[in-house]
């Protein structure tokens, strides 16, 4: 039995709930059915449209109008029925003639059309569908019998298609009036393509459909119906459109009446149940019996019930085992696994907050007796005066506003890229640690930040990163095409813009600017004194300059908008008063210069991306292709303090001086190339800026570089030292693994020389990392293949060598404030962190950052003026992958901050190294002696074995002919014998007398002996 408190029962879609047998007939009465109510709610034809308890009290309180077609049954004036009328209720029959009275002048009824018998919602409904067809690859294509043309305006106005958009999409013309219109204008009429196939088109007048989207992707704006299949679909199509539109009005208008119904008199639609997939996790969160339940049955004494000293406690098997009681002791079943399915359930515990207020009372004299505070607040408008004081104004919320927004900024950063959830006094020993880092705890590096954009770096190599050198927050990074050389080579001859991002850490997902080149840039580096300028290497051996002066203003204005409100706001541009103090930069003339101008186009990118605000700016000037790098530029350095003559001589300026004019390049080519950023020089007396564009920017000097197979030097890498510069000596990689050192300054009096000092092997594969340690001037730093090595300059032979990894290696570089750290990254996408005071054989960490490779890191810049704890406070390390992506790694602190006395320890580890050297050098000569004599040794052995083995082959032959006469083989005593060979005779001292005699008389015969040799005459 059901129970009664549970509510009338379900009912289907679209029925009316019967009335409970016990309620009121004035308040549950149920509300007159339309005819569409009948036709949507499936009645049958002798239900009764009124309920016999609805009385004519319902019609008047509710004021519901009777809809069409609701007629009364007989009897059913509120007296009928069985009984239950307006007097069924003990009313009086007064009040029953009052409502039949009311009743018999009943509201007009609302005229509402039914929906169809075959109604079914516009949502179920499928798709409308689509005006053309698809191809096998689902790209829109023509249906068959419709032509794509274009039609220009004087052609709509000709054929009377003005009025077709929107909201008309098809139009008929006669085939007349387009046969006069080809017949008048000729060839240039838009039907004259199609002239044949509309004189025999089946129908008249034609359709004309109009193609705004351009679906297909030809520029046409219209179609043509030429058969009369292809019309009827198009109109069958707009049928049912317009069918679709006119019955969701009538759903919308049957919606809108059933609203204005009172609620106890709406149809309650029950819809089915449809899963959401609730129900999988409810089972999948419920916890059943996954086997029977064990019975146990535990037995026990009465009478040792309720003991005093009786403890219940649980106790694995093997701690209650006795060898006295027990004969199996328990053990662990390998094959039985108990498994408990877990719940993840997360509670967390809040304090109800409350507002109350506290006064302080003081009970000391000198204090007050009543402390109370009250916060000081200014009136309206006073508020909108100071809010609306200009610039320069006293009291300026704009001036005060500007003051503060840089260390908001900063601040602002701050807090993006720190890890709050860090514990601060877990690193409070780390300077009292004197070990080395890679002992410690703290070894986790983590992103702080990512960066990719859809158009112009993913899927794409990160070839280069640099940061902004007078920007907080500001990384650039040139991508390139992940082709081959054969794919490159391909496209030689054809431009391909490419691109340098400029990314902002406030903005994660749009670049602050997109500078444009007409060649891939695989090297670039801005202008360190001069930051406003930047220099970038081309895949073509062109050298391309920007100059970012001109963009200060307009991104200090951006940066302006965005801390008043603006959404999204770039903050200060490049070469901008940003968070630092800009140096004071150099602003070329206006116009473009040596193949290319500068300039600025906002209109790449749309607006449905994003990037329609992202500013491209174009390279201000170009390297002639005559004098520039015949290959592709590897590296490029700014050569700051210093001016360069055309033989190479170094002349340094004086101290503090802010200018830095020149940089070296180097390609595969072989030559190093030294240029001149001062283009505006090579203007002619007479000629004016604006005719940069006949300029020819050609290198001041060239230095060629010798392999050591007297090719040309495939050039990698370089490394001057700055402190150096005017000795002239630097270090250049190849790619087929070499070191050279060489100078760049030109000797007198010999017009092709040398430069080459000295030419070493270090690697069997390209040089890809070449770099000087930032705390030793004479110490260099080399990668490539599956190894890196460490040099001294002058010598010949590397400190050090690491072992070879299992990975190639993709990039190596010096960590900025431990002299003992360095960094490489892999083709596995890891990161390789060496402490060399910790150990040497092996890395100190290694994280994997991505599943691609990493293919270039550089460390954000450190100001030399800084303290080291101010250095050490936050460093980050960039990471670009070879798919387009650029990730902010942040250090633990020990691996950004030194340890004690690390450069005097990593000197002495030097001295070490270098100490072995000169140790192996000295044994050197030993132990060629020793290898030379082992060789000799190795020699005689194996000459003594070739004859043994001779010897056993003369004897296997021996034998094999003796048995082959028919003779026995000799025993082992004749193998021996003859192997020794004949006997020797025994020395017999009386013929050897003998025959001193008898030589004697024969020499004095022949006159060689005289007389008294053989015994005198008488002998």
């Amino acid at each position: 039995m059901e129970d009664a408190s549970a509510g009338p029962p379900p009912v289907d879609d679209g029925e009316v709930p019967a009335a409970p047998a016990d309620s009121s007939p004035l308040d549950d009465a149920p509300a007159e059915t339309s005819g569409a109510e009948l036709g949507e709610g499936g009645y049958d034809e002798g239900a009764p449209l009124y309920s016999e308890q609805a009385g004519p009290a319902d019609v008047e309180g509710d004021g519901d109008a009777g809809e069409p077609g609701a007629v009364p049954e007989p009897g059913d004036d509120g007296t009928g029925g069985d009984g239950e009328g307006a007097q069924g209720d003990g009313e009086s029959p007064e009040a029953a003639g009052e409502a039949e009275t009311v009743a018999a002048t009943p509201p007009p009824p609302v005229e509402l059309e039914p929906l169809p018998e075959d109604y079914v919602p516009v949502r179920d409904l499928p798709p409308v569908p689509e005006p053309f067809a698809r191809n096998e690859d689902g790209k829109p294509v023509p249906l068959d019998g419709v032509e794509s043309l274009f039609l220009t305006g004087t052609t709509i106005e000709l054929v009377g298609l003005k009025d077709l958009g929107p909201g008309k999409t098809m139009g008929e013309v006669s085939r007349d009036e387009l046969l006069k219109d080809i017949q008048f204008r000729g060839a240039i009429s838009d039907f004259h393509a199609f002239k044949a196939k509309i004189q025999v088109a089946d129908y008249d007048p034609l359709l004309v459909r109009i193609n705004e989207d351009d679906v297909y992707g030809d520029g046409n704006n219209f179609e043509l119906a030429v058969t009369a299949a292809a019309a009827a679909v198009w109109r069958g199509i707009g049928e049912e459109v317009e069918r679709r539109a006119a019955l969701l009005e009538l759903e919308a208008a049957h919606a809108a009446a059933e609203k204005a119904k009172p609620r106890s008199k709406r149809v309650r639609k029950v819809k089915p149940w449809q899963s959401l997939g609730s129900e999988v996790d409810i089972d999948e969160a419920s916890v059943r019996p996954r086997r029977d339940p064990i019975r146990l049955v535990v037995q026990r004494r009465r009478r040792e019930f309720n003991q005093p000293n009786a403890k219940l406690a649980d106790k694995d098997a093997h701690e209650l085992w006795n060898s006295s009681q027990m004969e199996c002791r328990p053990f662990k079943d390998p094959n039985f696994d108990m498994r408990r399915m877990e719940q993840d359930v997360a509670i967390q515990a809040v304090a109800p907050l409350r507002d109350a207020a506290t006064q302080s009372r003081g009970t000391v004299p000198p204090r007050p007796a009543v402390t109370q505070t009250e916060p000081l607040d200014l009136p309206p408008e006073a508020k909108q005066d100071l809010v609306r004081r200009p610039h320069n104004a006293p009291g300026s919320v704009a001036d005060f506003l500007e003051r503060v927004r840089d260390q908001c900024e900063v601040a602002l950063v701050q807090n993006e890229i720190t890890n709050i959830f860090r514990d601060d006094l877990s690193s409070l020993n780390d300077e009292a640690d004197g070990g080395g880092g890679g002992s410690r705890k703290e070894t986790l590096v983590s992103e702080a930040q990512s960066f990719t954009h859809l158009t112009y770096s993913k899927n794409k190599v990160v070839s280069a990163i640099q940061w902004l050198p007078h920007r907080k927050g500001v990384v650039a990074v040139a991508c390139t095409e992940a082709q081959s050389h054969a794919e490159r080579v391909a496209r030689m001859g054809r431009t391909a813009p490419a691109h340098i991002l400029l990314w902002n850490f406030r903005d994660p997902i749009h670049p602050e600017l997109v500078l444009q080149s007409p060649w891939e840039v695989f090297s670039f580096q801005f202008n360190p004194l001069q930051p406003d300028l930047l220099t970038g290497g081309c895949y073509n051996g062109q050298v391309v300059l920007w100059d970012l002066s001109s963009e200060a203003d307009r991104l200090s204005r951006r940066a302006g908008t965005a801390s008043g409100g603006a959404k999204g706001g770039d903050g200060a541009g490049a070469g901008g008063k940003g968070a630092d103090s800009t140096p004071p930069s150099t602003a070329l003339p206006g116009g473009g210069g040596g193949g290319g101008g500068g300039g600025v186009d906002t209109t790449t990118g749309s607006a449905a991306d994003g990037d329609a605000h992202i500013p491209v700016i174009k390279h201000r000037f170009m390297t002639d292709t005559q004098f520039s790098h015949h290959q592709v530029v590897t590296d490029l350095q700014w050569l700051p303090g210093v001016e360069i003559s055309h033989r190479g001589k170094v002349t340094k300026l004086g101290e503090g001086s802010k200018e830095c004019n020149f940089f070296a390049t180097i390609a595969a080519d072989g030559k190093v190339l030294f240029w001149d950023v001062r283009v505006e020089k090579l203007l002619k007396k007479g000629k004016k800026a604006d005719e940069l564009l006949d300029l020819v920017w050609k290198p001041i000097h060239s230095v060629h570089l010798i392999s050591l197979i007297g090719m040309d030097l495939g050039g990698t890498k370089l490394a001057f030292d700055f402190g150096k510069l005017e000795q002239g000596m630097f270090y250049a990689g190849s790619f087929d693994g070499e070191l050279v050192y060489a100078d760049f300054v030109k000797p007198e009096g010999e017009e092709n020389p040398d430069y080459a000092k000295s030419c070493l092997q270090a690697h069997v594969g390209p040089v890809i990392a070449l770099e000087r340690s930032p705390f030793f001037d004479d110490i260099v730093l080399t990668c490539g293949d599956w190894q890196w090595q460490i040099w001294q300059e002058g010598q010949a032979t590397p400190l050090f060598q690491s072992g070879y990894a299992q990975d190639y290696y993709t990039a190596a570089c010096w960590s900025p404030t431990r002299p003992a750290v360095l960094y490489l990254a892999d083709q596995s996408g890891s990161l390789e962190v060496w402490d060399l005071l910790d150990r040497s054989h092996e890395p100190s960490i290694r994280v994997t950052l991505a599943a691609t490779p990493i293919m270039s890191l550089s460390f954000n810049p450190v100001p030399t003026s800084a303290s080291a704890a101010q250095q050490a406070a936050q460093q980050l390390l960039a990471v670009g992958d070879a798919t387009g992506v650029l990730r902010i790694m942040e250090l633990p602190r020990n691996l950004r901050r030194t340890v004690h006395n690390e450069k005097k320890l990593m000197g002495t580890w030097l001295e070490r190294q270098q100490a072995r050297l000169t140790d192996v050098g000295a044994r050197q000569p030993v132990r060629t002696a020793a290898r030379k004599e082992a060789d000799e040794r190795k020699k005689e052995a194996e000459a003594a074995a070739l004859a043994e083995a001779a010897a056993k082959e003369a004897a296997a032959k021996d034998a094999a002919a003796a048995l082959a006469a028919g003779m026995p083989l000799p025993t082992a005593n004749e193998r021996s014998k003859k192997d020794k060979g004949p006997p020797q005779p025994e020395f017999d001292e009386k013929a050897e007398q003998e025959y001193l005699k008898l030589e004697a008389r024969f020499k004095a015969q022949l006159g060689l002996l005289p007389a008294e040799a053989n015994g005198g005459p008488g002998h």
